[in-house]
């Protein structure tokens, strides 16, 4: 149905289990409703380390499909803890940007960082 007014959907995702293999990172956002002229805010995230170590974790973003940049680069996330790595600022996603992200591994030990992601999906008018 075509809406005369913008639409504000605020939404969140989970991520179990991010990659520890920098080469195939976890992409942490997807939405199929940022399309065409419609945009994501990304406002907050939180990852959630589930063992007795540090660990530590980065996060990259893809824009338009061929330029990247890390965002966090091996920020350690302490042991046991949820860590908010992105609060305050927050930025934009376009439907052909990604994020991306991966973490560290100890002795093999895989899938031991879940992610949260909230944004907020624009859709601009169809009128």
């Amino acid at each position: 149905m075509a809406s005369i007014y913008p639409v504000n959907k605020f939404k969140s995702s989970i991520y179990p289990n991010l990659s520890t293999n920098p080469a195939i990172p976890t992409e942490v956002f997807a939405d199929a409703e940022v399309a065409g002229e419609g945009y994501a805010l990304v406002t907050s995230m939180i990852a959630a380390n589930k063992t007795d170590t540090p660990r530590q974790i980065s996060l990259i973003i893809e824009k338009g499909g061929s330029s990247t940049a890390f965002l966090l680069y091996n920020v350690i996330i302490p042991a046991n803890t949820a860590f908010e790595l992105i609060q305050g600022n927050k930025f934009i996603l376009k439907s052909t940007d990604r994020l991306l992200s991966y973490t560290d591994t100890d002795s093999g030990a895989a899938g031991v960082v879940d992610a949260t992601v909230s944004y907020v999906v624009h859709i601009p008018p169809t009128a």
